[in-house]
This record gives C-alpha cells, sequence and structure tokens, in this order.
C-alpha cells in the first residue's frame, strides 16, 4: 500500500434499516463508510432500504471524496443478485461480500458486478468470518483483480469458532493473524471487526490497540461516537512523529546507507502523518462549511 493510500482507520457500518442516520453520513468523521444492506436491514426492508441508499448516494455526495462501499446480501439469498446489479450502477467504491469462503463466491459476484456494466475502479472487499473463509484466505485475494480488502466478521467467526469473544482475543488471534498475515502478502487493505461491547469506551479503545498491534489498516464502527477513537488510535501520535523526525535526522546525517534503508520506515509514516493532518483539515472545513447559516 502506498504512503497516499486511502485512510482507513474506521470503516462506518450505517444499517440500512436507518435511514436518517444514512442521510447524515457526510458529517460523521469515518474515513469510509459502509451502507449495510445484510445484518443492518430486516429481510421485509431489503428492497426499500436498498432503493434508499441509492437515492442518498445519488443526492448525497461526499464532499470528501472518501470510499463509499455497499455492504450486499450473499448471492444464494433472495436479494444478493439485486444487491449486486444495484451497486453496479451506483456511485460507490466497491461492494463488501458477506461471508466469503472461497474464490468461487468471488468470482460469481464479479461475474454480476462485469455483466450489470459496473466501472473497471468498482472494487470487492471480502468478509471473512468462517473458518473456511480464514483457511482460502490466500485464494480470496487472490480470486480478482477487483479486490480490495479483507474485513474481519469478528461475531460470526468467533462463533463458527466455537469461541467466546474476550477482551483479549487471544483465542482468536492465530484466525485474525492468518487474515492480517494474507492482506499483507497480497497488498490488501485489511479491516479489524466490530467490537462486540462497542458501548464500553474503554473496552473498545483495548480493541483498537489491539488491532494496531497486530497490523490492521483500521477498526469497523458502529456508533458513530467511537470513530475518532478509531482513527486516534490507527493514526500517528504526536510521539510517532517526534520520533520520526529525529531518526530521519540521524539517517540523513549518516554516511552509510545501513542506517539511511533502516529508518526508511520513519519516513513513511512522516508521509503518512502529513496525509492525515491533510485529509483531517479538509474534512474540518467541510463540516464547518455544512453547517453554516
Amino acid at each position: 500500500m502506498t504512503d497516499c493510500a486511502p485512510l482507513r482507520r474506521s470503516m462506518l457500518y450505517l444499517a440500512g434499516a436507518y435511514p436518517e442516520m444514512i442521510s447524515a453520513y457526510p458529517r460523521f468523521p469515518a474515513d469510509l463508510f459502509c451502507f449495510d444492506l445484510e445484518d443492518g436491514t430486516p429481510p421485509a426492508m431489503k428492497a426499500a432500504a436498498r432503493q434508499t441508499i441509492a437515492e442518498i448516494l445519488h443526492q448525497t455526495p461526499d464532499a470528501a471524496r472518501r470510499e463509499r462501499l455497499l455492504r450486499v446480501n450473499g448471492l444464494d439469498t433472495p436479494w444478493g443478485y439485486a444487491d449486486c446489479v444495484a451497486a453496479a450502477t451506483l456511485p460507490l467504491s466497491g461492494v463488501v461480500v458477506p461471508k466469503v469462503d472461497g474464490a468461487g463466491m468471488v468470482r460469481q459476484v464479479e461475474a454480476v458486478l462485469n455483466a450489470a456494466g459496473a466501472p473497471a475502479d468498482m472494487r470487492i472487499w471480502c468478509l471473512i468470518e468462517t473458518p473456511l473463509g480464514v483457511l482460502r484466505a490466500a485464494d480470496i485475494a487472490t480470486a480478482s483483480p477487483r479486490i480490495a480488502g479483507l474485513v474481519v466478521g469478528s461475531t460470526d467467526l468467533a462463533e463458527a469458532l466455537n469461541v467466546r469473544q474476550t477482551a483479549s482475543r487471544m483465542n482468536m488471534l492465530c484466525a485474525l493473524g492468518q487474515i492480517v498475515l494474507v492482506a499483507r502478502a497480497h497488498g490488501l487493505a485489511v479491516i479489524d471487526g466490530v467490537h462486540p461491547n462497542y458501548a464500553n469506551t474503554d473496552g473498545f479503545a483495548e480493541s483498537c490497540a489491539q488491532g494496531v498491534e497486530w497490523g490492521f489498516d483500521g477498526k469497523s464502527v458502529v456508533l458513530p461516537a467511537t470513530i475518532a477513537m478509531a482513527n486516534a488510535a490507527f493514526g500517528v501520535s504526536q510521539g510517532d512523529i517526534a520520533q520520526a523526525r529525529a531518526q530521519v535526522t540521524a539517517a540523513d546525517q549518516a554516511q552509510d546507507g545501513y542506517v539511511s534503508r533502516h529508518f526508511a520506515h520513519a519516513r513513511r509514516l512522516l508521509a503518512r502523518a502529513a496525509h492525515i493532518e491533510q485529509q483531517d483539515k479538509l474534512r474540518t472545513s467541510l463540516a464547518r462549511t455544512a453547517h453554516a447559516p
């Protein structure tokens, strides 16, 4: 991933059952948005929610140009095909496919998108939430050039593994590490799952800190109040910036190439910090403009 890759510190799920929240999405400071037609929408509301989301996407653009994704239902459901066809014609960055357990599922979604005229830059994000999905993650990651990232489906994965979701998450570390490893090996983004007790801010902060340590790019969130915490955890701290600046100075003054190469990560961190600062300033400015009388 490049230094100027889209920020993915926080992915906000917006349930199709709550159109008021969906219509207000540009106000939230999340890095990317996932409009949810699957778990976030009851069966009786799915068709209407699909139409509502389409209207909002057309009528309410995001001036900050953040990624907008549609979480579709699986193609093995009564709604999945229509979801994918609709997504192909909407101003979206991509679709999020649930419970992906093999490359075949990815190719089926790709075929529907292609047939429906989806633009070449519409991406596929795969929710890894089954044991087979974890074991076949490498096949999934390379199933299509449209693949952009992997997302952990924590609740379903824990249930399928027959483990409880604990604060330490050590009982899921093997599976989570495999997902991160595959994403890194194939140059994909990788987003950590939703914190099970998202109303507990202390637990949420701990979960974010774990995600950072384990190599995730960002955190799935469902409450807007937790977005800032995810952005801070997966961002760059002032201490990190100060240390990186000192390392870059030392590298510039060094006489051998080894030191310069050793501190290349410091230069990448400073570039990322500058990118975050630029984007956050842009969003703040747009938010002030939107609320101006």
